[in-house]
């Protein structure tokens, strides 16, 4: 993909230029002036530096410099990318880095532009094949492998390295072309200010840059093996890590295949009966940290890593994506009996990696281990004895979420509190998330934070050797593509760059400089990516990093959270002024319509959320509530307050295979009680295949589904088939944030079905702690729908409590309003 070529006035050219007088001469007149001198055995990762090199210099002035292995005698000038036999006869030293650093050296008739550069080789080790086979006999176990990858990011294929490679060298050649008054402030097409100049010349200089913070990446998985023009951009504007850590739940490469279930199911943890339990996702398992055998395999797996991978620093062994859980032999042997569940999770955890320190400090005494807990384990232990030092805290932080005074204040007290347990302050690696954009779902609201952000660079400095960033995927479409895969399947790259690339280049240069002057930064920002609608779009960033700020829920509801709907209107006059005055068909206009198509799916929040549905009465009780199944006792008997539920989008009642629905509020308001009616005809064919919890399958089944939304919260899914099998996930702003991912929401809910000679009955009680403190009542009702899965009969069947007039379950306009009378 190329970048387009803008013009950027004279004056403001010499501005963004050293202050020192240039004199050397690259182009002159658009006619070369100077060579480009590489070494004769450069990484491929430094071919690519030199290419971009060449590249920009070309765009700005039209001249192309050749690149040759020594420097040519007819030319006047010399660019030396990387180090070689020519700098060293220069008398050219880089000198020592604690991390991640460069230099550029301008005078006489030579320019060296050169850094700490580490390409990391690929390992013969990998999770299919003869790879997986290789690990397996390397570590005479039968491991799964890469779960929590190399740590050296995904191996780009178009660009055949390493994604966290740390290519100095490429850092030095970015730095002389923004010197140049190149900016990279976004990927792809229009997203890079090249300015036109016929004559480039360097200013003399001796200039070494080191980064604050060794580690810099941004990672959205997989598709980051395919995006060449997105890595492009992370190295331009200087991403990499110094060293590398393998992080994430790395456990689940140590018991979670069929195999070692097979050879070890003593490696898994229990319920009360025995019974293994399902884990996340469903089917893996969870491991148990006290079994002997699963801690000598675990040892085994952290030493094979280290040995496997050059270069590695430390590793987690993390608990499963699902969290922690305890085997019921070991609650009682963490704490004592008033200690909640979590606190004993969380000393069960430590005892885990005080185990694996001793281990690690006799095999491997350099190396660390990633202090990893885990959702249902993050409490501060209270069996501390000794805080060991080659263990690293993993901090955990979102932010986008910071920004909120009491957040902020919660989660730093809580860091102070584990660095007291420290004898010496080691920096550890922050995990964050750039996730505001992960799915269609969410409203595409813009969320700026730059006056924070910086605030927390400069606060963990101290502790922090920098962040592990998830960033959201996208896809994309090539016009004309005849490849027939890319037309089935399209193609991956970093999604919604035009609202996120803002964040993403702020955040990169904090890494290198945390007291780096902001409003310059922006002001140049505003100026030169909007050009002549710099006016409009710094007062719509502005706005927009106003609102993020407000100390008000994420959650935007009809009633409550921080985006208002005059908010939504105002955004959208701001960015229709900007494109007036950006004119027509100009990069400028084009970069503010990326923005406001991305930004297109938050013109129906507000009436999304105005809704349309029928009321739906919640009935009280003081009985107490027993999920058992049993929906002939008084609980549901004593009240007349059964739904029949119509066809999805006609909304007639069939004449057979009916489905009713009641709904209970117990007096602790704890817990939303349900219990649905499925008549069945044919009931030696409904279909319920998923066995366990957290089953995707689960919403393949003959099923019930319950879409719940609160003045407080918006949405939550839960699924329930006839085996009485739970899916539930919110798609909640707040919750997932909290929770990482929407599947993650696990409230607890209890769920008992019964199968009867032609109905299909469940009951379920929902824990309700997430939903908010208003309602279910006037004025405050809740959002409601229930629907029915059938497929008994053949072909699927949908009903529904509130029909939504189309085949789509959720329409959020259409939801019942729930309400409960006092």
């Amino acid at each position: 993909m190329q970048n387009t070529k803008i013009l950027v006035p004279a004056l403001l050219v010499m501005a963004l230029a050293c202050s020192a007088c240039a004199d050397i001469e690259l182009v002159k007149k658009g006619k070369p002036a100077a060579d480009i001198v590489i070494s004769t055995n450069t990484s491929t990762i430094l071919k690519w530096a030199v290419l971009d090199l060449q590249e920009h210099l070309e765009k700005m002035s039209g001249a192309k410099l050749d690149i040759v292995t020594s420097p040519a005698e007819n030319v006047k000038n010399h660019i030396y990318v990387g180090e070689s036999e020519h700098t060293e006869k220069l008398g050219f030293k880089l000198g020592e880095f604690k991390n991640s650093g460069f230099k550029i050296v301008a005078k006489e008739n030579y320019v060296i532009l050169a850094g700490v550069d580490i390409q990391r080789p690929r390992t013969r080790f990998g999770s299919q094949g003869a790879a997986l086979t290789n690990w397996q006999e390397f570590c005479g176990e039968k491991f799964n492998y890469g779960y929590g990858g190399e740590g050296k990011g995904s191996y780009n294929d178009p660009l055949q390295f390493f994604t966290n490679d740390d290519p100095g060298t490429w850092y030095a050649v970015a730095e002389l072309l923004e010197q140049l008054g190149v900016r990279f402030y976004a990927p792809y097409d229009n997203g890079t200010v090249i300015p036109e100049k016929k004559t480039i010349e360097v200013a003399e200089q001796d200039l070494r840059k080191e980064a604050a913070y060794a580690r810099r990446e941004f990672c959205f998985y997989n598709v980051m093996r395919e995006d060449g023009e997105g890595i492009k951009w992370f190295k331009r504007i200087k991403l990499g890590n110094n060293n590398i850590i393998v992080y994430n739940h790395t456990t689940y490469d140590i018991y979670s295949s069929p195999e070692q279930h097979k050879l070890h199911p003593e490696y898994l943890a229990g319920d009360a009966n025995g019974k293994p339990y399902s884990g996340y996702p469903s089917g893996k398992g969870m491991p148990r940290y006290t079994n002997p055998g699963f801690r000598k395999a675990a040892a085994l797996y952290m030493n094979k890593m280290f040995e496997a991978i050059p270069g590695l620093s430390a590793i987690s062994i993390g608990s499963p994506d699902g969290g922690v859980r305890m085997d019921a032999r070991d609650e009682n042997l963490y704490g004592n009996p008033t200690n909640s569940l979590t606190q004993k999770a969380s000393q069960y955890v430590w005892d885990f990696h005080m185990f694996l320190c001793k281990e690690l400090k006799k095999s491997h005494p350099d190396k660390y281990l990633l202090y990893f807990t885990g959702y249902g384990a993050n409490e501060i232990p209270e069996n501390i004895v000794e805080f060991p030092d080659n263990l690293l805290l993993t901090y955990g932080n979102s932010g986008a979420s910071m920004v909120l005074e009491e957040v902020s204040r919660e989660r730093l007290d809580f860091r102070k509190r584990w660095q007291a347990k420290m004898k010496t302050l080691n920096k550890g690696p922050m995990w964050d998330y750039f996730l505001q954009y992960r799915t269609s779902d969410n409203p595409r609201y813009p969320v700026f934070y730059t006056g924070e952000l910086q605030k927390e660079m400069q606060e963990m400095l101290p502790y922090c050797d920098g962040k592990f960033i998830e960033i959201q995927p996208g896809e994309y479409r090539v016009e004309g593509e005849q490849n027939p895969y890319y037309i089935k399947y399209p193609r991956s790259r970093l999604a919604t760059h035009g609202l996120i690339h803002l964040m993403v280049y702020w955040q990169s240069k904090l890494f290198w400089d945390p007291y780096i002057d902001r409003k310059a930064m922006l002001e140049e920002y505003y100026n030169l990516f909007f050009g002549p609608a710099k006016k409009e779009m710094k007062e719509f960033h502005e706005f927009a990093e106003e609102v993020w700020m407000r100390q008000e829920s994420r959650s935007v509801t009809a009633t409550s959270g921080f985006l208002k709907e005059r908010d939504v209107d105002r955004f959208f006059e701001i960015l229709k002024r900007a494109r007036k005055k950006a004119g027509q068909d100009t990069v400028y206009d084009r970069r503010i319509a990326q923005m406001e198509g991305e930004m297109e799916s938050l013109k129906k929040l507000f009436p999304n959320l105005k809704r349309s549905g029928p009321e739906v009465r919640l009935y009280t009780t003081e009985l107490p509530v027993t999920i058992d199944g049993d929906l002939a006792k008084p609980f549901w008997t004593n009240l007349p307050s059964w739904h029949m539920m119509g066809d999805l989008v006609t909304g007639e009642i069939p004449d057979k295979n009916q489905t009713l629905v009641s709904f209970r509020w117990p007096y602790s308001r704890a817990e939303l009680v349900v219990a649905v009616i499925c008549k069945e005809s044919r009931m030696d064919k409904i279909v319920a295949s998923s066995k366990n919890n957290d089953d995707p399958g689960i919403a393949r089944d003959d099923a019930v589904e319950i879409y719940l939304a609160t003045p407080e919260r918006s949405y939550f899914k839960i699924v329930v088939n006839s085996e009485g099998k739970v899916w539930d996930e919110s798609y909640d702003t707040t919750i997932v944030a909290r929770d990482t991912l929407p599947t993650l929401w696990n409230p607890g809910i209890k769920a008992v079905a019964r199968k009867e000679k032609n109905r299909w009955t469940v009951e379920m009680s929902i824990p309700v702690k997430d939903f908010g403190s208003l309602g279910p009542a006037k004025p405050y009702v809740w959002g409601i729908n229930v629907c029915r899965r059938r497929l008994a009969g053949g072909e699927p069947e949908e009903s529904a409590l509130v029909p939504t007039g189309t085949t789509n379950l959720l329409e959020l306009t259409k939801l019942g309003n729930l309400w409960v009378r006092y």
